[in-house]
């Protein structure tokens, strides 16, 4: 078999790996759809029925949710999904599954370009094809995904189009990045440092795109397409404001405890404690956070409670091969490599800082083609012949099987019973009762509250109901009421709702702690998978 072919047979088997280990009973795992998903499955069904969101919108650049607008791409995505596979878990699943596939096949030929030879390429386009980070976010409807295919995409055809002298890489490589952009919330920052970094730093190389002109007006009129709509929406509208606000760091209690809000004691504590330098340290305390090596290789995935046993960003066993990777990008002598090593990695973990929550793994996903580079580095060196001795090779292949195999466990075992409730876990079995059930009952009442430490978690059950009930689109973006049929979603007050006709109430645990109903009327329980109650359905007289 010559070269090529064989090259293209071990890209396939990448290709193949990153298929099973992201569509591997995907329907069922994560163990239910999130609020997320399922928004942006039956907002995919009503651009597919009626070309509009489920708020009547036509075809809009970005999706109104409860609380916050949701990015454009992946909906439109999910959308030939859906009308293939019908309004189910799997096809609001498998384009981002796809995608992340996708994404180990050109990661090896990103590497490939920035000068690794073809073995440790591929050996790295399988390490990203298990990952724990890309493989968990790869599994659900995450747009972090999504975007972070359009980037590895973006920065290949960059550094293919200088290579190459080709204005067809320079095309993709601006639309790349430009739906990298629309795909998530934190490329908008990333992205313009980012490219302006390479622009920079490949300025020399850049010069061809200069001598034709009616092609570099193509790429201007490419960028502006993406760049005027976004800055519309911007400007404009609460789309982009909306989200930036919600997940802003100045939201962060610990922050607003310590800040003077400009009143000071005196000129000490103006001088050296004010409230710019406060921001200042606490955005540059999260960000450091990102470089603990605890996150990266024992608990950064949070798949089980603090003080069990978890899982990293990356497998234990890969620990020493990163930090050898880092050295020896830093100590090597290509300048390539380690220019663009450095931009990504300093960059990467920058806008999930400027954001709330600590060490936030989905917000950081854009750093992880910088681990892969420095997995290529070490790779190209550790299955070379030059290295001795040759047995530490077969331990370390035995130590990620055994990895993984950990990972399977915890992933498809304790994952589900320790959080399924915060997937919304058995708002998909009350919706399905509901509608199958809906012609018994007078009325059905879905509470909004679910959880099993209290009543302090809000879902949005409605949205639930129309995917899970096929709801005709067109119908509910002209209802004139807030009710789908005779189903009525709010919280529940037993104390009267006790006193309805022959309805049903679907409620929380806590929705009853006060007055208990009797058991006779208690007539289906849900529980979550670690059997604490979820859910209980009561019927009136």
């Amino acid at each position: 078999m010559k070269g090529g072919k064989f090259f293209l047979l071990l890209l396939t088997l990448v290709f193949g790996i990153a298929l099973i280990f992201r569509f591997y009973k995907l329907s069922e795992y994560p163990v239910s759809l999130s609020m997320d998903e399922v928004a942006i499955g039956y907002n995919a069904y009503s651009i597919l029925k009626t070309g509009m969101d489920e708020w009547g919108v036509k075809m809009p650049l970005a999706f109104r949710s409860v609380g916050d607008f949701k990015p454009a791409v992946d909906i439109y995505l999910t959308v030939p999904f859906i009308a293939i596979f019908g309004l189910t878990e799997f096809a609001v699943r498998a384009p981002v599954a796809l995608l992340g596939s996708l994404t180990c096949v050109i990661i090896v030929l990103f590497l490939i370009e920035m000068g690794f030879n073809k073995g440790s390429s591929l050996l790295t386009g399988i390490w990203f094809a298990i990952v724990p980070w890309h493989v968990h976010f790869s599994r659900g409807s995450f747009e972090a995904v999504t975007a972070l295919f359009f980037v590895v995409l973006g920065v290949w055809t960059f550094l293919k189009s200088q290579s190459a002298k080709s204005y067809f890489y320079a095309f993709i490589a601006v639309i790349s990045f430009s739906l990298s952009v629309w795909a998530y919330h934190a490329e908008r920052l990333f992205i313009p440092l980012f490219v302006i970094g390479l622009v920079i730093v490949w300025k020399n190389r850049l010069k061809f795109i200069f001598q034709d002109k009616k092609k570099l007006l193509i790429i201007l009129i490419i960028l502006l397409v993406f760049a005027l709509p976004f800055l519309h929406l911007m400007l404009f509208s609460g789309a982009v404001k909306t989200r930036a606000l919600s997940t802003s760091v100045f939201r962060e209690q610990s922050l607003i405890k310590v800040m003077h809000n400009g009143e000071y004691d005196n000129f000490k504590q103006l001088l050296f404690d004010n409230d710019y330098y406060l921001i200042f340290r606490h955005i540059a305390g999260k960000y450091l956070n990102y470089f603990d090596l605890r996150f990266w290789f024992w608990k950064g995935m949070a798949f089980t409670p603090p003080g069990f046993f978890d899982s990293g960003l990356f497998y234990t066993v890969d620990l020493p091969l990163i930090l050898a990777g880092i050295y020896m990008i830093w100590a090597g002598k290509n300048k390539k490599i380690r220019t663009l090593f450095l931009l990504w990695f300093f960059l990467g973990p920058l806008p999930a800082a400027f954001t709330m929550n600590e060490q936030h793994p989905l917000r950081a996903l854009i750093w992880l083609p910088v681990f892969a580079i420095a997995m290529a580095s070490v790779y190209s060196y550790f299955f070379s012949r030059k290295f001795k001795p040759s047995i530490l090779r077969y331990i370390y292949i035995v130590l990620v099987l055994f990895n993984v195999l950990y990972l399977k466990d915890i992933y498809f075992r304790q994952f589900p019973r320790y959080f399924s409730e915060y997937w919304q876990y058995g708002y998909k079995q009350i919706a399905l009762f509901a509608c199958q059930n809906k012609d018994r009952y007078k009325n059905i009442v879905i509470t909004d509250t679910f959880g099993s430490l209290g009543p302090l978690n809000t879902g949005i059950p409605y949205i639930y109901v129309l995917f899970y009930c096929n709801y005709d689109p067109l119908i509910y973006q002209n209802r004139k009421s807030g009710d789908i049929y005779n189903i009525k979603l709010r919280r529940i007050n037993w104390s009267e709702d006790k006193e309805l006709d022959n309805s049903l109430l679907v409620a929380a645990p806590w929705d009853f702690a006060l007055d208990p109903p009797a058991d006779e009327k208690i007539i289906k329980t849900i529980k979550y998978p670690g059997g604490t109650d979820a859910f209980i359905f009561v019927e009136t007289k």
